[in-house]
């Protein structure tokens, strides 16, 4: 199993050769399983880019903060993909874009990732901020980052992996699922209950 991690993340480090303003993002460096309540993660999304926001004290404030202030460099990826080998919990994907646009130059890559099929949706997330910054390219900008980089704004390192020979599970912060309004024929079976209990009395 050690030996297939191995090749994985060389193959991961080669995706992004070939292209300037490029990000590598993936978790078979630090083969940690992320989970959402203990379950590896399958689907969900996970996206480098940028964000004004700061405060993570409240994992469900932060979470609509982030949805109104995150900007993505390229393309996102998601949990248990082909571009994972199918394996629940990891992701691998490259981010390609203009590291010296001013939203990206000299600020700091923030790896997002959640159960959901954005910041918005998911009732789990996390968030890393990896300390290394974006850069124009000179020649060229390239940057690998991993869940293990950096500091963990949301989630924390926890649990029990379900692959084999993994370093550990990473847990991502539950921010609440978002409650439908219930459909006007839900009210009105409501009302009409409501008055035929008034009228038994």
């Amino acid at each position: 199993m050690k030996t297939f991690f191995t090749a994985t993340i060389a193959s991961v480090a080669l995706a992004g050769i070939a292209a300037a303003g490029t990000v590598n993002f993936s978790n078979f460096g630090s083969t940690w399983e992320v989970q959402a309540s203990g379950t590896p993660i399958n689907g969900g999304f996970v996206s480098v880019g940028t964000t004004g926001v700061s405060d993570f004290s409240d994992a469900a404030a932060a979470q609509t903060a982030l949805a109104a202030d995150f900007t993505a460099f390229g393309a996102s990826t998601d949990f248990g993909g082909a571009a994972a080998f199918n394996i629940d919990g990891f992701f691998s994907g490259v981010g390609q874009g203009n590291g010296g646009d001013a939203a990206f130059d000299g600020k700091n890559i923030i790896l997002v990732g959640g159960d959901g099929a954005d910041i918005a949706t998911s009732s789990h997330l996390f968030v890393i901020d990896t300390g290394a910054p974006f850069a124009a390219d000179a020649p060229l900008f390239a940057a690998s980052v991993d869940i293990n980089s950096g500091d963990i704004k949301l989630g924390a390192v926890g649990g029990t992996a379900v692959a084999a020979g993994v370093a550990g599970a990473f847990q991502a912060a539950a921010v609440g699922a978002v409650i439908p309004e219930p459909g006007v024929s839900v009210l009105a079976l409501f009302a009409a209950g409501f008055l035929a209990l008034r009228r038994r009395r």
